[in-house]
């Protein structure tokens, strides 16, 4: 029994003292992409706009124009990429660094983000969506440039720390997200 416990003790010093930095900087294949909903943005939801709970909670897609594409991407989000608890949506971190560790900028290089939930259902065409959140321009910018200098550097913590904290969603309207584009605001 004596034999047992410092065996335990052992274990649990071990595991206590192997903390993220201990981690080899390498890639990750698993990791993902978190958007969370914006807080330094105001704390009160206008009439029309969801709470950021309510994004997480209610989006299906999120759409993007990206010249790697020549047009329009979009990824899905389904029960698994939802985190109503921390509040963000989740993507796989393949979406930039891909499973062979090339950098790529299908999703990273492109332009309005928004965020839609489906209101007809999966099957009936044409699909009818409705915007609730956008990821504003100056986030994907400052993400894209921080993202690309670690990985250039081979800093993949720094890349995941990233992909973890840089990108936020704020809750829109479709018509509040039309007005931001026209005013080149997003």
């Amino acid at each position: 029994m004596k034999h047992i416990i410092i065996s335990l003790a052992i274990a649990a010093t071990l595991s206590i003292s192997c903390s993220k930095e201990d981690k080899p900087n390498k890639l990750d294949p698993d990791a993902m992409i978190s958007i969370r909903g914006d807080n330094t943005a105001t704390s009160l939801t206008k009439a029309g706009q969801l709470t950021p709970r309510e994004v997480v909670q209610q989006a299906t897609d999120l759409s993007f124009y990206s010249p790697a594409f020549s047009g329009p991407g979009n990824r899905g989000f389904i029960e698994a990429h939802r985190d109503v608890v921390n509040v963000r949506l989740l993507m796989w971190g393949t979406d930039i660094i891909d499973q062979f560790g090339g950098y790529t900028t299908e999703f990273i290089g492109g332009h309005d983000f928004v965020i839609r939930r489906r209101l007809n259902n999966v099957g009936e065409h044409p699909p009818i969506y409705d915007t609730i959140a956008y990821i504003p321009q100056s986030v994907i910018n400052s993400a894209r440039a921080l993202i690309k200098s670690a990985y250039d550097s081979g800093d993949y913590n720094t890349v995941y720390d990233l992909f973890d904290h840089a990108f936020t969603f704020r809750p829109v309207n479709g018509e509040e997200w039309r007005a931001l584009k026209a005013q080149g605001n997003n």
